[in-house]
């Protein structure tokens, strides 16, 4: 019980601390990338021997087929509905066409989009004890820091006040612990082939996000060290995650 309310607070601290530091401190966009980028191999290699291996053992093929699926396609179309109402610009340098400026509150939703699914396969995950858990705490943590940490240049100049903003991903922040911690104790109670379908689900959707957002948002600020920065993520993790 107290650990997973731990790891729950570990990742939606991880938000405050990014707004934290972006209202602190002027941090280079090539180190934000960075930190993007690591926690994007750390997260890959969360996915493939984690989730999906544990999304397979509880539901099998057609359990994980239909998840993942479905979650990779819902995430995808919910990210373009929050592109074209400006959630996603202040992390773009070129965005898609959109029908509007930069929204506060459609960012919200963005981060909302990325952090429900890496809750909910954090809650499952915690109910295995082969150190999965542990792991997607590390891949939450370092993908949620630039998360908020981004934002907050562009949140300013939009007009957006520090306390404004401090609440904003203060409130992001209690859905995703709300969201870890209900997961951990409801669904483990769901019959396998339902819990497998749900954990493929997340695994889908945070899969998208990498592919869709994270990645190529780290790479546009980072250049070819974004490359090496996410091998070397997933290599540490697979290290950590085999000790």
């Amino acid at each position: 019980m107290i650990r997973v309310i731990i790891f729950a607070f570990l990742t939606g601290l991880s938000l405050i601390l990014g707004v934290i530091i972006g209202t602190s401190f002027k941090i280079k966009q090539k180190v934000i990338a960075a930190i993007m980028a690591f926690g994007a191999g750390v997260m890959i290699c969360a996915l493939t021997f984690g989730l999906m291996e544990d999304a397979f053992k509880f539901g099998g093929f057609d359990a994980i087929i239909i998840g993942f699926l479905i979650g990779g396609i819902v995430f995808i179309a919910g990210d373009f509905l929050i592109h074209l109402f400006g959630g996603r610009h202040y992390k773009k340098k070129k965005p898609f066409k959109a029908v509007r400026e930069t929204n506060g509150k459609a960012i919200v939703f963005g981060a909302l989009l990325d952090g429900i699914p890496e809750s909910i396969a954090l809650g499952i995950a915690l109910l295995s004890q082969n150190g999965i858990g542990i792991l997607m705490v590390g891949a939450i943590f370092l993908s949620n820091l630039p998360e908020s940490l981004s934002s907050v240049d562009d949140l300013v100049k939009e007009g957006l006040s520090k306390k404004k903003i401090y609440i904003m991903w203060l409130i992001v922040s209690l859905v995703v612990i709300i969201t870890t911690i209900l997961s951990y104790f409801f669904l483990k109670n769901l019959d396998t082939n339902i819990l497998g379908m749900i954990l493929s689900f997340a695994a889908g959707s945070i899969l998208a996000m990498l592919a869709d957002s994270m990645i190529p948002e780290a790479y546009e600020e980072g250049g070819y060290l974004i490359g090496f920065l996410t091998i070397l993520g997933f290599l540490t993790a697979f290290i950590l995650y085999k000790l």
